[in-house]
């Protein structure tokens, strides 16, 4: 019987040194992300013959608190605060393109230009008045430019982010495989995997905030990853991404099967969205400002006449640097018109050619509903309204993703205080079994002596 109650006490020895020793894990981990919170099963051993040792309990597992829908909920939130904040981030970074109100922004700089012809107007004649026309047109041409040049630079920017971002993600998804296939081998040898768990689930939370997988766990213990319809991780094989454009339009494809995948979640999307969406966009509107402005100016040059009586058709003052239609790249100001102000068709007359009633008509043009002031009003409201948006969406969806968080916390995450009490209550348990032993080896010594 003292054999018997030996090993039983020993046994809770054990089993409470478990115990204790998963407490100081879960402390420990209290604020490692995707840790999930242990908890040691004790089992009854069965019990033994007075000839043989039996009883007593041991730790047959630790178990991992979650809640699959609970954890798949605070996956998807994450994703789409990931995605929120990173268009915020590329919309604001558009806005600031367009400075807006400035005094030496573009619709300061058009108010400027269309008020320099009424000098002309006065002094149809006179070489200064037509050389700030010409020197207003330049600063109109080379803000367009600029601010042209600054959107390419963001797609570019852009694009060479993606890239870095999707290489990065490759190298997530062989390292998930790699964990579910050590998961696998360590379970069939009874061996325990949560610590293998936890960091699987840190690299799938951070996916989630990256490309915005899609993860279902499996009954061999693997998980499996998707991405927009795509199959990233299936048990122990990854597959890796690749970025493509064609016709303009850039996407994140399948080395292994070239298909497209429909990212939808994760910077990974906004990044996306900026380069097919949001730069084409105002890329498109700010071309129109420019062509605009072009067709406005050089279409009333043609109907008036030079200092010299020729026709205005021949002098136009914005020109395509490429030689084909006006954008927001490529406006210029005419060199001949450089070279020589007296060439602004001024007049409204070919024999009269000091009244100036066609510079006059065309300081007339500031506010015309279809012109250029118009198109790049509207487009300086847009961004505003849409990168105000944005800010709304971040902050909402940065709101909801920390209450699916909680959520998740209060399931899965490690509450000290509740740890602390577990560690006391083990610790006696512990202690108890040690008395145990001590009191019957104290007995068997009171035996042997008594002999």
């Amino acid at each position: 019987m003292s054999d018997m109650g030996l090993y039983i006490a020993s046994t809770g020895l054990m089993a409470d040194r478990t115990a204790m020793d998963t407490v100081a894990q879960n402390v420990a981990n209290a604020n490692t992300p995707g840790y999930l919170r242990e908890t040691p099963e004790m089992t009854a051993l069965p019990g033994g013959t007075a000839s043989s040792a039996g009883g007593g309990v041991e730790v047959s597992g630790i178990t991992q608190a979650s809640d699959a829908m609970v954890q798949a909920n605070a996956l998807g939130a994450a994703s789409q605060a990931s995605y929120a904040a990173a268009g915020q981030q590329s919309l604001q970074g558009i806005q600031s393109v367009f400075t807006e109100p400035s005094t030496y922004g573009l619709s300061e700089q058009l108010s400027s230009f269309w008020s320099s012809w009424d000098s002309i107007g006065t002094d149809p004649l006179g070489l200064g008045s037509r050389t700030v026309v010409v020197s207003s047109a330049q600063s109109l041409a080379t803000t367009l430019n600029q601010q042209a040049s600054q959107l390419a630079t963001q797609a570019t920017e852009t694009g060479t982010q993606l890239t870095s971002l999707i290489k990065q993600v490759n190298t997530q998804f062989a390292e998930v495989a790699t964990l579910n296939e050590q998961i696998v081998s360590s379970s069939a040898a009874g061996q325990q995997v949560a610590a293998l768990v936890d960091q699987r689930n840190q690299l799938v939370n951070q996916l989630g905030t990256e490309i915005g997988v899609t993860a279902r766990p499996q009954s061999d213990g693997t998980v499996n990853l998707y991405v927009g319809g795509l199959t990233a991780v299936q048990g122990t094989v990854a597959d890796s991404l690749g970025v493509s454009t064609s016709g303009g339009v850039t996407s994140v494809v399948s080395t292994a099967t070239g298909t497209a995948g429909a990212v939808s979640g994760g910077t990974a999307a906004a990044l996306l969205a900026t380069l097919n969406q949001y730069i084409p966009d105002y890329v498109s509107q700010i071309n129109g400002v420019a062509n605009d402005l072009a067709t406005t100016v050089n279409n009333q040059l043609a109907a008036g006449y030079t200092a010299s009586g020729a026709s205005g058709s021949g002098y136009p003052m914005f020109t395509s640097s490429t030689g084909g239609a006006v954008t927001a790249a490529s406006i210029e100001v005419s060199s001949a018109l450089v070279s020589n102000p007296m060439d602004i068709a001024a007049s409204s007359s070919a024999t009269y050619t000091n009244n100036g009633a066609n510079a006059q008509a065309m300081a007339e043009l500031y506010d015309t509903p279809t012109g250029p002031d118009q198109a790049y009003r509207s487009l300086v409201a847009g961004i505003g309204t849409q990168t105000a948006t944005a800010n709304d969406q971040a902050q909402s969806t940065a709101a909801l993703s920390q209450s699916a968080n909680s959520l998740q916390q209060s399931i899965s995450g490690v509450n000290t205080d509740q740890e602390l009490t577990n560690m006391l209550n083990y610790q006696q348990a512990y202690q108890a079994s040690a008395k145990v032993i001590a009191t019957v080896s104290s007995m068997m010594q009171s035996l042997l002596q008594a002999v």
